[in-house]
């Protein structure tokens, strides 16, 4: 990847993630890994020699692909405790036994990112704007609630709490984080710049602002000041 030009991923990069995705042990109330978590997991390049935080976990697809990638550990974070234990499972039976050493499994929201020190933060927050909020089925509501009025207020979250060097989150272009990046980043974060991109295909709830339901997310970096 040239620095500062964002690697533009192919449907076959996704669709390889997206697949693995469906391919996890999920339970019943643990997040099947989205689109968007899958374009997170593609752009996931060499950490090797870092610690990397997948924040949100969910089945723990980021998780597998930071171990994959080379990390010298990985902290899944999750607030239900399910998560975790899939990701724990899924880790183990895909990169084995010795992957599964380099894995801690962390309980807690996101308001206690804070003893997490990681070289990298990996997550895909809610971003639906609670203008879409109503065509989101209400047995998975919870799980897009946070987004607030424009999208960014989980992102706003994650950033206030985080300790890690970098953020890599994704974003619907749709979204316009340039306008909102100032009051993400205050003084903790440098302007961010985008790294990954692709098309996605977009739940149905993203109608209002996509109506083709197809639409670019990116993969946006933060670096600490």
């Amino acid at each position: 990847m040239i620095p500062g030009v964002p690697l533009v991923l192919s449907p076959s990069d996704i669709d390889y993630w997206f697949n693995l995705g469906q391919s996890l042990t999920a339970g019943p109330r643990v997040h099947r890994p989205s689109p968007f978590s899958a374009l997170l997991a593609a752009g996931m390049r060499s950490t090797a020699g870092e610690v990397v935080v997948d924040a949100g976990c969910g089945a723990g697809l980021v998780t597998v692909a930071a171990l994959m990638s080379g990390a010298d550990h990985v902290i899944a974070q999750d607030f239900d405790p399910d998560c975790l234990t899939d990701t724990a499972a899924n880790v183990e039976r895909l990169l084995g036994r010795g992957a599964r050493t380099r894995l801690t499994l962390w309980e807690a929201d996101w308001r206690q990112l804070g003893p997490m020190r990681a070289d990298l933060l990996a997550v895909n927050p809610p971003q639906r704007p609670t203008a879409l909020l109503p065509d989101v089925s209400a047995d998975v509501r919870h799980l897009h609630e946070g987004g607030g009025d424009d999208g960014f207020d989980a992102l706003r979250l994650v950033l206030a709490h985080a300790a890690a060097g970098r953020v890599h989150t994704t974003a619907a272009a749709v979204l316009d984080l340039p306008a909102a990046q100032d009051g993400l980043c205050g003084t903790t974060w440098h302007r961010p710049s985008i790294v990954a991109q692709a098309e996605l295909p977009l739940d149905r709830a993203w109608q209002l602002l996509v109506p083709g339901l197809v639409g670019r997310v990116d993969v946006w970096q933060f670096v600490r000041r």
